[in-house]
């Protein structure tokens, strides 16, 4: 799946006047800055151009709202992307169409990650339901198609973390099959969701990232876990104003793992912003994008900043 190529951006968020000029003093300069804008690499925009140096609450569409981020100016991306009408939440026409939003916006945090960062993705594969019995349902592989994503718009893999939840906090999928016994009915509980990580494309190794780190901003590591660093067992959160909640020990363990004190962190799907308190707490610069009115006007009330 190719993205597709956006050129309805939000007008607030540019500056139409400095469009107009480029057009006119048709440098080799200029046509380059407006072919990256047309492709969704460069935003050209003229009001939003200041460095973000404290928590900062960006509301509306996040495709949008990323473009007030200058490039190259985020340490850190961690979200769970609303999962195709698994939630009430999420609602898109087709499932392409909910790829090519997906798309567009991590085509946006690759413009704004820094060289050599890292990029995680909180994804599980989703069931459709049914119309009814007669129907099948339809399951999605949302992690395979991330994959083609992120590589596309400029990320490469480094590893996945598997999310491991008690059994009991999830959809009882195997009743059926204890019920009758019968082969070709059994569907395991699911368990479990990725953590896809991904680092920002760049031709230098990550010692180079580090570097830039003083010595005494490494963690102590006499209790680190190296039984089973593949799988991370925690339980999830429940809120009664959000239906996928992060859990507050899920962001910092890879706050801790994947980003530094004092580094600008994103989350472009931030819900009721756990992930914010957390990167607070641990002396992070969180960044936040979330459209939903219910959840900014609470979050408008934990000291953001608007960019």
């Amino acid at each position: 799946m190719k993205c597709a190529l956006k050129e309805n951006y939000c007008k607030d968020n540019i500056n139409i006047e400095y469009i107009k000029q480029l057009g006119k003093e048709k440098s080799e300069e200029n046509l380059n800055k407006l072919l990256l804008f047309y492709n969704g690499i460069l935003p050209l925009n003229a009001k939003n151009k200041r460095k973000i140096i404290k928590a900062t609450l960006l509301k509306g569409d996040s495709e949008q709202t990323l473009l007030k981020i200058q490039n190259k100016t985020i340490h850190f991306i961690f979200t769970s992307p609303p999962y195709y009408n698994a939630r009430m939440y999420s609602d898109y026409t087709s499932y392409e169409k909910y790829l090519e939003k997906m798309c567009s916006i991590l085509k946006q945090c690759n413009r704004i990650l820094k060289d050599g960062h890292f990029i995680i993705i909180n994804v599980s594969p989703v069931i459709t339901k049914r119309p009814g019995r007669e129907f099948e349902s339809v399951r999605y592989p949302i992690h395979f198609d991330f994959h083609k994503i992120l590589e596309e718009v400029g990320f490469y893999f480094i590893d996945e973390i598997i999310w491991i939840k008690p059994e009991y906090t999830v959809p009882n999928r195997i009743a059926g099959y204890l019920q009758t016994g019968m082969p070709l009915s059994y569907k395991p509980n699911c368990v479990t969701e990725s953590l896809l990580v991904y680092r920002k494309k760049t031709p230098f190794l990550l010692d180079e990232n580090i570097r830039h780190y003083s010595r005494m901003l490494a963690n102590a590591v006499e209790n680190t876990d190296t039984s089973n660093c593949w799988c991370w067992y925690i339980s999830p959160k429940t809120d009664k104003d959000h239906p996928a909640v992060f859990p507050e020990k899920l962001c910092e363990k890879v706050l801790k793992y994947y980003s530094f004190s004092g580094d600008t962190v994103l989350d472009p799907f931030a819900g009721s912003g756990t992930f914010g308190r957390v990167a607070k707490k641990m002396k992070r610069v969180p960044v936040l994008c979330e459209m939903d009115n219910k959840y900014t006007k609470k979050l408008e009330e934990e000291s953001y900043d608007n960019l």
